[in-house]
């Protein structure tokens, strides 16, 4: 199953669904993590020192660090449009990962794919 319409079975009609308006900050960097975010709808924009360093689409995910340590924000994210965002506590994470073991795996294909990238020197 892929893993778009993983999260949409899951997050379909969630209360905790979190609606940001575009320009609006989903965190800012040093803020306190406890939870990561599946982006459901719109586009997410995530910087670092005002420099952005990837634009998030439906299905993807961010904050997901919050899940594995206690350490503050380490970027700042914005919407870029209206968007709709799930949020992930560490209970949910693990309810998530026993009901759909391909979502854990998407997570640390994400996190493995983002130090990948910020270690590989530019050419």
């Amino acid at each position: 199953m892929e893993v778009l319409s993983i999260f949409r079975d899951f997050f379909r009609d969630s209360p905790n669904a979190r609606a940001v308006r575009a320009g609006e900050p989903v965190f800012q960097r040093g803020d306190p993590a406890d939870v990561m975010y599946v982006v459901l709808e719109g586009l997410i924009e995530v910087s670092v020192d005002g420099v952005t360093v990837e634009s998030l689409d439906p299905g993807s995910i961010l904050g997901e660090m919050a899940i594995v340590d206690d350490g503050p924000r380490s970027a700042d994210a914005f919407a870029s449009v209206d968007s709709t965002l799930g949020p992930v506590d560490r209970e949910w994470f693990l309810h998530l990962i026993r009901h759909s073991p391909q979502f854990g795996l998407h997570v640390m294909s994400v996190m493995a794919n983002r130090l990948r990238r910020f270690m590989t020197p530019e050419a």
